[in-house]
């Protein structure tokens, strides 16, 4: 079998968003927290050595620690009120 195109992996790593995040939320369902984490991809060929991908023909999109969590009671985030960064037809 060929080797995948690594510029062709790189341009369609939106394929992976999905996946990834139903991943996510069965690790959660589960009692198990994840993180989204892609500053790896600085120095993306170091990190291949380290874990043994082969940098040539796989591309990198993600890495995601998996760990139990200390407690399941969790909460939304705080956020803005959607006025205060929507904007519509001007500035």
């Amino acid at each position: 079998m060929e080797a995948p195109n690594r510029r062709y992996a790189e341009a369609s790593v939106g394929n992976i968003m999905p996946g990834m995040w139903s991943f996510m939320l069965a690790a959660r369902a589960r009692g198990l927290g994840t993180a989204w984490t892609s500053m790896h991809k600085a120095r993306e060929r170091d990190v291949a050595g380290i874990l043994g991908i082969p940098f040539d023909t796989v591309a990198q999109a993600v890495l995601t620690p998996v760990a139990f969590t200390k407690g399941t009671d969790f909460n939304p985030a705080p956020r803005p009120a959607p006025d205060e960064v929507i904007h519509w037809d001007t500035w």
